[in-house]
């Protein structure tokens, strides 16, 4: 499954790429038909024409008040959608076709049509054609990563987002491609580009959960989805029904109104959400506003005619998927970092191995012509390629880490150094700190604490971020006590019932993962650490860090003891002496 998911993930955005970036940097003249659409403001009309006099339309055969029909998808777009505004690229010579029903009567047209100026530069400049298409490709991988680490709800509709968001309208304008070609380019461009709205609105109402939520938010995700669904059939019957002119103005109207709510939207789960939750959201919810907010004065601006402040509000599009990735990545809005640093190791190992043994096997089939020296090449590579990619695997994933998750990795190798001069601790209270306070502050937890016996309970004796004074003491028959001694291993406190949770989080934030520490068969401590500040979970590679910190604090603790009874001893035979 995971390998079909890749091949599609990545296949549907190589196609996609394909669809929308060469028209982008195609300069072509415009079509000249001297046919006009009479517009009415109706939803759907008829394709009610005016054509110029001594146009090609007119010579060919078309008259004012002529009802066309019989258009295939390019030619639609040709002859009516410049009544729109949009200007279609034209390849000249190109016979556009058509019937017209006069009285009892269809009569085929067939003309060609004059080359007029050329179609304005669909993003103003090629330099910010460009910087859309490196964007996009950041977004894309993005969206691939996410579906193949992470598959759920959320993600499938981010990736399904990051496709709508691509700059796809010159493919809508690239009609100087033959017209089966066209049709089969711009009309999953319309369908995606008319989805973006409702797709951006669903992905809102779900994040950062993996699946859909109950109340209202789940009322808002199916109402998003079902006008996703509107959409996505009105843009359809552009493409398919060629009889009828369907409204732009009407689509556009439907895209404000979702985003409006779009908007409404993000703001109430901010103002409701919890502070934790808040902060690990913010930026989403600052990429979604923002980026809704630009694009519709962009597109304003082009249709009134302010072309500077187009440029720049356009070149402003650019901030939203920069900063939604920058969320997902950095503040963790889909908690997938741990998995994304081995994704990328293995794509990069994987696309190590198939280039290094598609080279060699070239250069043995070009320059070799005997097939056992090329076979014993391809061999002797392919084994010291295995051997090689098993030291490159640790350094490929410790450079990821250290590229994409930088603080996380300085803060697990600081633990790992504090660690090691743990052994040279001379009290437990410098040991107690280490395991409390370094976590804390490095990995930026919302609580760490450490539990050590007093008496016949474990009392707290060290804390960082807790809310009060009033810790629970834990005795051995308490129900997180007994798992550790038992388990002699890590413990989610989602694996316990819930009151054991509630009673920490009584005095402040509850914690996630409890670490026992043991001297022989004896539970001498135990640390308790919270989640992120941010809101995101711990994941496994923080956790074994936090393990080995406890392992060694339960070494040191040891040595502490030890050291004491040698002290002690060394003292009994002058004792002795003096009571003699």
């Amino acid at each position: 499954m995971t390998a079909f998911r890749a091949f599609f993930a990545v296949g549907l955005a190589g196609l996609w790429l394909l669809v929308v970036v060469p028209p982008i940097f195609h300069r072509g003249p415009s079509v000249d038909s001297g046919v006009h659409a009479v517009l009415t403001g109706a939803p759907v009309r008829p394709n009610l024409v005016r054509v110029d006099p001594a146009s090609p339309a007119f010579a060919g055969g078309l008259r004012t008040g002529d009802v066309l029909g019989c258009l295939s998808a390019r030619d639609y777009a040709l002859l009516i959608l410049p009544s729109d505004g949009f200007k279609q690229q034209y390849r000249p010579g190109s016979v556009i076709s058509t019937c017209v029903r006069r009285g009892q009567t269809i009569q085929t047209i067939r003309f060609t049509a004059r080359a007029g100026p050329d179609v304005p530069f669909p993003y103003y400049t090629n330099a910010l054609g460009a910087l859309r298409v490196c964007v996009l490709l950041i977004f894309l991988i993005t969206g691939i990563a996410l579906v193949l680490v992470k598959p759920s709800p959320a993600t499938w509709i981010f990736y399904a987002y990051c496709l709508s968001s691509a700059p796809s309208l010159a493919a809508q304008q690239a009609t100087y491609l033959p017209g089966w070609l066209y049709a089969l380019t711009a009309t999953p461009a319309g369908f995606l580009t008319a989805m973006g709205a409702s797709l951006l609105f669903m992905f809102a109402a779900l994040v950062p959960d993996d699946r859909i939520p109950a109340g209202w938010r789940r009322t808002a995700f199916w109402a998003a989805a079902a006008a996703c669904a509107a959409q996505a059939a009105y843009a359809g019957l552009i493409f398919i029904d060629t009889s009828h002119v369907y409204s732009l103005q009407t689509g556009s109207l439907i895209d404000g109104a979702i985003t409006a709510l779009t908007v409404l939207l993000v703001i109430a789960r901010v103002v409701t959400m919890q502070s934790t939750e808040r902060a690990r959201f913010g930026w989403a919810a600052f990429a979604i506003i923002f980026g809704v907010v630009v694009n519709d004065l962009r597109n304003n601006m082009t249709v009134g005619g302010h072309q500077q402040l187009g440029i720049f509000f356009a070149y402003l599009t650019v901030v939203m998927p920069l900063s939604l990735t920058y969320a997902i990545l950095k503040r963790h809005v889909i908690d997938v970092r741990f998995v994304i640093s081995r994704t990328v190791v293995y794509a990069a190992l994987t696309t190590l191995v198939v280039g290094v043994i598609g080279m060699v096997d070239w250069l043995t089939s070009a320059y070799l012509n005997q097939v056992r020296v090329a076979m014993a090449i391809d061999a002797a590579v392919t084994i010291g390629l295995a051997f090689a990619l098993h030291r490159a695997y640790g350094w490929i994933e410790a450079m990821v880490d250290f590229v994409l998750f930088r603080r996380k990795h300085d803060a697990e190798t600081y633990l790992h150094r504090m660690a090691r001069t743990l052994l040279r601790a001379k009290s437990q209270g410098t040991v107690d700190r280490a395991l409390v306070q370094a976590p804390y502050e490095k990995l930026e937890l919302a609580m760490a604490a450490l539990f050590r016996p007093a008496g016949a309970t474990f009392a707290m004796t060290d804390c960082a971020g807790c809310g009060g004074t009033n810790a629970p003491a834990l005795d051995p028959e308490h129900e997180l006590v007994r798992f550790l001694s038992t388990e002699r291993t890590k413990l989610h406190l989602r694996d316990l019932r819930r009151h054991v949770a509630e009673e920490f989080a009584a005095d402040g934030p509850a914690p996630a993962v409890a670490i026992p520490l043991f001297q022989g068969d004896d539970l001498i401590a135990f640390a308790v650490y919270g989640i992120h500040r941010d809101g995101t979970k711990l994941d496994p590679d923080e956790i074994e860090t936090l393990e080995r910190l406890c392992e060694i604090g339960a070494q040191a603790y040891t040595a502490i003891e030890l050291a004491r009874y040698r002290t002690l001893d060394g003292s009994m035979p002058a004792l002795e002496a003096l009571r003699v």
